[in-house]
């Protein structure tokens, strides 16, 4: 079944516009404060739809990222430590998934072909799957880890599903000079979710997740998410650059 979801993005995990979101068949949490927990159960009674829950949560990385695949000990071991508070915080409230961000974003280091840490990242992803369904979700900018087949290989051996993020494919794309449509395909029968939005480098500076772009290669994008079926298609657009916000939504309800 398709459903419509939006993330809490949309208002900067604000709490205090929660009950300002659109109807949707689906809600994603972002990045909320502990004391929130309250009022989001509250709207999500009086709502009585699905949710999801994006890592964190209401938990805090040692950086500003999560760094599932950083050559630093320290900080690694953070993510995980975070990550499993947060999983198990989002199947006490009922979360029906949570999103994972996999690999580290803005890698340099070649980190794919140290077995030990691989070996490491499926332990940490397989025991989350196992408090709550993972979907990961592709990042933007890992030198070592990009393509559809890097994902494939982490999906199967973890045994979890895919959430295709529009934005930071886009980025990708451009970056690693791959044709993101091939990606989306390839990524077809492995993938529940997308996250809907625009991206390209400088843009990405200035407006966190903006909600429309005028390039060939989004709209091209958009026009293949309509051969999706039993998906959920989630807009995350943040609230820094709202101007073009109805062109999103209009979208988004056509689907």
């Amino acid at each position: 079944m398709k459903r419509k979801g939006i993330s809490t993005s949309i208002i900067r995990a604000d709490i205090e516009k929660i009950d300002s979101l659109p109807s949707a068949d689906l809600y994603e949490l972002t990045f909320f404060k502990s004391c929130d927990i309250d009022k989001l159960k509250k709207f999500l009674s009086k709502r009585g739809k699905p949710f999801g829950i994006h890592l964190p949560f209401v938990f805090r990385y040692l950086l500003t990222h999560p760094q599932p695949t950083t050559l630093d000990d320290v900080v690694r071991n953070d993510t995980y430590d975070t990550n499993l508070e947060s999983a198990q915080i989002a199947k006490k409230l009922g979360a029906e998934y949570v999103i994972l961000h996999f690999p580290s974003a803005k890698q340099k280091d070649s980190w794919k072909n140290n077995h030990k840490l691989f070996e490491e990242c499926i332990e940490h992803i397989e025991k989350l799957n196992g408090i709550v369904n993972v979907r990961i979700e592709n990042v933007y900018m890992n030198d070592d880890f990009h393509s559809a087949e890097d994902y494939i290989w982490v999906l199967k051996e973890s045994k979890t599903k895919m959430c295709i993020d529009i934005g930071h494919l886009l980025i990708d794309s451009k970056i690693y000079s791959f044709d993101a449509a091939e990606f989306i395909e390839k990524l077809a029968d492995y993938t529940v979710e997308f996250h809907i939005y625009y991206a390209d480098i400088v843009t990405y500076e200035k407006c966190h997740h903006a909600p429309w772009g005028d390039s060939k290669e989004f709209r091209k994008l958009l026009e293949i998410l309509y051969q999706f079926d039993n998906v959920d298609f989630v807009i995350e657009p943040s609230n820094d650059c709202p101007e073009k916000l109805p062109l999103l939504l209009n979208f988004w309800e056509g689907l």
